[in-house]
């Protein structure tokens, strides 16, 4: 004889307990999000190791722009046809490449990692003036607001 059991329950409370756990997931990915918002606001350029990185950051890009010059200068060379180009060559060619601009963005470069820095500094301190000017104002007509800055 054949027996049959509660599956149908079984069924239904597993399909419960996934819920509750995608929902323990979910909540613990908004926990997540959270803390990583909360670092992202305590990063800001009134932090010297922030301000590095944020240097950093434009020197890298402006390495790349010297190396994507490189390659399309390289581009107009002609090849010399007589002996031609192996793999090998080119891989070694694109490493000096990208060695010779790496060097130059830390020697200098372009200027281009400067004005950018500059620029990106100067757009978070009008932010910043700006919010101080606005608690300024309410303080002033006697209002409480939190303010970002």
């Amino acid at each position: 004889m054949m027996q049959i059991d509660n599956i149908g329950t079984n069924s239904i409370l597993a399909q419960q307990q996934a819920q509750n756990l995608q929902g323990s997931k979910d909540v613990d990915k908004a926990k997540s999000f959270a803390d990583e918002l909360q670092a992202a606001q305590k990063n800001t350029l009134d932090d010297p190791a922030y301000q590095k990185k944020l240097k950093d950051a434009c020197k890298g890009f402006e390495s790349m722009f010297i190396q994507l010059m490189w390659k399309e200068m390289r581009k107009t060379v002609p090849e010399n046809s007589l002996f031609g180009e192996s793999n090998g060559e080119k891989i070694f060619r694109d490493m000096l490449d990208t060695e010779m601009s790496d060097r130059m963005s830390e020697a200098g470069g372009l200027g281009l990692a400067d004005v950018m820095y500059k620029q990106l500094t100067a757009q978070y301190q009008a932010r910043k003036d700006m919010a101080a000017r606005a608690k300024a104002s309410l303080a002033a007509k006697g209002r409480q607001v939190d303010l970002p800055g």
